[in-house]
């Protein structure tokens, strides 16, 4: 009989406390056109930027180049025969390197990658997104090209994207 009472009385506890739970009514958010407004039309500004920038041939009086063969004649005819000289002749890897930080630099602000250029739209068709890597794709390929060698860029971009997708993985994890 005790426990038959134990019973009746959780069972009416948790009937009571489920009643008084559901009938609290939830705080209701307010949302305004200022809540998202700024985000959607920021996107879409950008958008709208990026696609006018994807068909200019040159931005801020620098020319854009349409793909990687336009892009080597314009890194070719940038350089002097000695920088190709030392470029060609050095280990890709260390090169490539070496130079992120100035022909590298130069190449991403001047080249629109940031915010949209026909080179960088074109770079982004072989999966290579995040400009640093734009630019390490663009610097490895013209120095195979360079070599006579294949660009092999599916090969190339595939390298890229595993060591970002390794370096976003040891950031994640804290390391």
């Amino acid at each position: 009989m005790k426990s038959h009472l134990k019973s009746i009385l959780i069972l009416f506890i948790l009937f009571t406390l489920g009643t008084v739970i559901y009938a609290q009514e939830q705080p209701k958010r307010q949302i305004s056109p200022k809540d998202t407004i700024p985000i959607s039309l920021s996107e879409k500004r950008f958008m709208e930027k990026y696609e006018r920038s994807i068909k200019k041939s040159r931005i801020n009086g620098v020319y854009i180049p349409v793909d990687l063969k336009d892009a080597f004649n314009e890194l070719t005819a940038l350089s002097s025969k000695e920088s190709l000289d030392k470029f060609k002749y050095a280990d890709t890897d260390f090169v490539v390197r070496r130079l992120h930080y100035g022909i590298g630099r130069w190449i991403t602000v001047n080249w629109n990658l940031y915010d949209g250029s026909r080179i960088g739209h074109h770079l982004k068709t072989y999966g290579v997104t995040h400009p640093d890597d734009q630019v390490r794709f663009l610097l490895t390929t013209y120095h195979n090209h360079l070599n006579s060698k294949d660009l092999d860029v599916v090969a190339v971009a595939a390298k890229i994207l595993a060591e970002r997708a390794k370096e976003l993985e040891k950031r994640k994890l804290g390391n």
